[in-house]
């Protein structure tokens, strides 16, 4: 069983591993928004969840400079692969202006 550290104000202190999980997650993320709908965006929360319920991170976050077109997007951190993309009705807007269609199954 691993030990949890601790910071001595009773929070536990996220290890390494899984703030690579993080990292990583995110870095997919960025890459898969920049390369499908040509969007630069930033990360602004993040949710890695126990393992015993599923092996994802919860990602939310932006568009560079519109915070009114925000998002969240789950990252699978086995396969590396995204899902569950929400957008607000600001970003499908502007993913739409980019030429491409969210709701479109590839």
């Amino acid at each position: 069983m691993k030990k949890n550290n601790n910071n001595g104000n009773g929070e536990v202190v996220q290890k390494s591993e899984d703030q690579g999980i993080i990292d990583k997650a995110k870095t997919i993320a960025v890459k898969h928004l920049r390369d499908e709908y040509e969007l630069d965006v930033e990360i602004t929360g993040e949710k890695l969840l126990p393992q015993y319920i599923n092996i994802e991170v919860i990602l939310e976050g932006n568009v560079i400079g519109n915070k009114e077109q925000h998002f969240s997007i789950s990252v699978n951190y086995q396969t590396n692969e995204t899902f569950n993309f929400g957008m607000s009705p600001e970003l499908v807007a502007a993913i739409r202006a980019n030429g491409y269609d969210p709701y479109e199954k590839k």
